[in-house]
């Protein structure tokens, strides 16, 4: 019991002491107040009425809104649009022999070169030829028969002149004269039948042309309905482009293509629209767009990968300017130009081409006005502005 009188009593004196110490820096502190002079409260006042002068001469400045400008200029300006596409040939023929047989002999691979008139595969002439043979020998026979109907003839001719036998038997001859003859005619023309089916058993190019995919092999038994070969005419080629639907109001016949490979790094072919398909592919909702290109050096093969680029627009000695510079309103295209003391001056302009990086302007500004380009609030005429940054044609 008398420990526990011990800690109260040292408590509140711990408080006491705690409480005398605060009320003493209180005191001090307001000692040190009263004591100030009229002179440092004038000091302390003229240090302030400075800063807000200071502030007052520096709003201004404020007050301008920074902006990124452009320097208009004329330039030369062209719109290409990159798309990709697959070299084709512009004519593919697929090589079937006309009658039935065995292959005999191919006599070239994939990709080789052909002219027209070489010989590119051959089908087993065994049967062809027994043909042939049984043709020409009824031919000989029906010569000989007729020669014999013709001497017969002679002879009756005689006999009848002198007497020696009647008109109908004379008739009689001239009629077996006249079979022998057309038996011949026969079998001249199954000769020739004969000899037009052992040709075929060669099968010769077209045209010139580069060979494609081989489908049968040597012993392989085709029909005129299998394919042999696909000859493919690469002099003429040309190059078959998928066109989002986006952009297909940009394409156009005649346009310029230019166009690379990756066969030939470097080389760079040029060609022109040649057709539109009327018609979207419904899976990849792409417009078919065909560009005849010029092959003379055979550089092109069908199958390909190319990338080309379209020339949708081209403008010589035109007034351009960053698309990002112009607001479209009710009026029109509107955009704010940079006049004396940096103050702003809307100007409604008339676009000629439009892009999503650039726009050519037909007329409404003039070369080396300075526009805006970039700003960070809502401009409006009569605005000061602080140009950070004139940017040129051509420059980053």
């Amino acid at each position: 019991m008398k420990r526990s009188k011990t800690i109260l009593i040292g408590f509140i004196l711990l408080w006491v002491v705690v409480f005398l110490v605060l009320w003493g820096r209180t005191m001090f502190k307001k000692g040190s107040t009263e004591a100030k002079t009229p002179t440092d409260i004038a000091s302390v006042d003229g240090v302030e009425g400075k800063k807000e002068k200071d502030a007052s001469i520096s709003q201004p400045d404020q007050d301008a809104v920074p902006v990124r400008c452009y320097r208009v200029s004329r330039i030369d300006f062209k719109d290409d649009l990159p798309v990709m596409g697959t070299i084709k040939a512009a004519v593919e023929i697929n090589l079937k022999f006309e009658i039935n047989g065995v292959i005999e002999s191919i006599n070239f691979r994939e990709g080789d070169l052909i002219y027209k008139g070489d010989l590119i595969a051959t089908l087993d002439k065994k049967d062809a030829q027994l043909k042939v043979n049984y043709a020409e020998s009824k031919l000989a026979t029906s010569k000989v028969q007729t020669q014999a109907a013709k001497k017969k003839l002679e002879i009756f001719k005689s006999l009848y002149e002198i007497g020696g036998i009647i008109k109908a038997k004379l008739e009689e001859i001239e009629l077996e004269v006249k079979s022998a003859e057309l038996q011949q005619e026969s079998a001249d023309i199954e000769l020739l039948s004969a000899d037009a089916e052992l040709e075929k058993t060669n099968l010769f190019a077209p045209r010139d042309g580069v060979l494609g995919s081989k489908d049968v092999e040597v012993g392989e038994f085709v029909t005129p309905n299998d394919k042999t070969a696909t000859l493919y005419d690469t002099e003429n080629v040309f190059v078959e482009l998928g066109i989002v639907e986006k952009d297909i109001d940009k394409i156009a016949l005649d346009q310029r293509v230019t166009l690379s490979v990756d066969a030939h790094q470097g080389e760079v072919f040029t060609g022109a629209v040649d057709n539109v398909f009327p018609v979207i592919e419904g899976k990849s909702r792409t417009l078919t767009v065909k560009v005849s290109v010029d092959n003379q050096d055979v550089f092109l093969l069908p199958g390909m990968f190319a990338r080309a680029m379209i020339t949708v627009a081209e403008f010589t000695d035109a007034l351009v300017i960053p698309s990002m510079s112009l607001n479209r309103t009710d009026e029109g295209y509107k955009l704010f130009v940079v006049g004396d003391n940096d103050t702003l001056s809307s100007r409604i302009v008339q676009v000629a081409y439009v892009t999503t990086d650039y726009t050519v302007i037909e007329f409404g500004i003039y070369e080396d006005e300075i526009i805006v380009v970039d700003t960070p609030q809502e401009l409006k005429d009569g605005m000061t502005v602080n140009v950070i940054e004139v940017q040129e044609a051509g420059g980053e």
